[in-house]
C-alpha cells in the first residue's frame, strides 16, 4: 500500500451559508417590499419598482459571489507524484505534476497585503491558494512544508 504524504482540498471561505443566505434574502425582501408598499399606498408607485430591482440585483450579487466561490483546489503527494488539480467554478480543470523530492514551497510578498504562496519543482511553479487570507496561507505553508519534509526523509531512509 502506498503512503499518501499529503492530500488537501482547499476551499475559500465563505462567511455565509446557503440556508443563511436564504434567510437573509428572505428579511431583505420583506422589509424593503414593506417599505416599497408603503410609499405604493402613498401614492409614489414607481418607488416600489425600484425597491424590487434592488432586491434583485443584491440577489444577483450575492449568486456571482457564490459561483466564484465554487473555484478548488486539490493537492497530493504520494508515492512519485506531487499532483495539483485547480477547478474551475465552469468545470475546467488545470493540472500539474511536481516532483515532490525537488519540491519546495515559499510564501513571499510582492505588494503590502498581497502574499503568494509558490510551489517549486526543478523548471516548474505554480501559484496555489491565491484565494486564501494571509493566516490561511501560512497555515497552509506550513502542512506542505511537513509533507515534503516526510516524504524526503522517508525516501532518505
Amino acid at each position: 500500500m502506498e503512503k499518501v504524504y499529503l492530500d488537501l482540498t482547499i476551499l475559500p471561505y465563505r462567511s455565509l451559508s446557503k440556508k443563511d443566505f436564504r434567510n437573509l434574502m428572505f428579511c431583505v425582501a420583506f422589509i424593503f417590499f414593506s417599505i416599497g408598499g408603503y410609499f405604493w399606498y402613498l401614492g409614489a408607485w414607481p418607488v416600489f419598482g425600484f425597491i424590487g430591482l434592488d432586491v434583485a440585483l443584491l440577489y444577483y450579487a450575492f449568486k456571482i459571489n457564490y459561483k466564484s466561490g465554487e473555484i478548488f483546489e486539490t493537492l497530493k503527494i504520494e508515492k512519485e507524484t506531487f499532483l495539483i488539480t485547480r477547478n474551475f467554478p465552469s468545470g475546467k480543470q488545470q493540472s500539474w505534476n511536481l516532483e515532490p523530492y525537488w519540491a519546495s514551497v515559499e510564501l513571499n510578498s510582492q505588494k503590502r497585503n498581497e502574499e503568494n504562496l509558490i510551489l517549486k519543482s526543478k523548471d516548474k511553479v505554480v501559484l496555489v491558494g491565491s484565494f486564501l487570507n494571509y493566516n490561511d496561507k501560512r497555515k497552509l505553508f506550513d502542512r506542505i512544508q511537513e509533507a515534503i519534509n516526510r516524504y524526503k526523509k522517508k525516501l532518505n531512509e
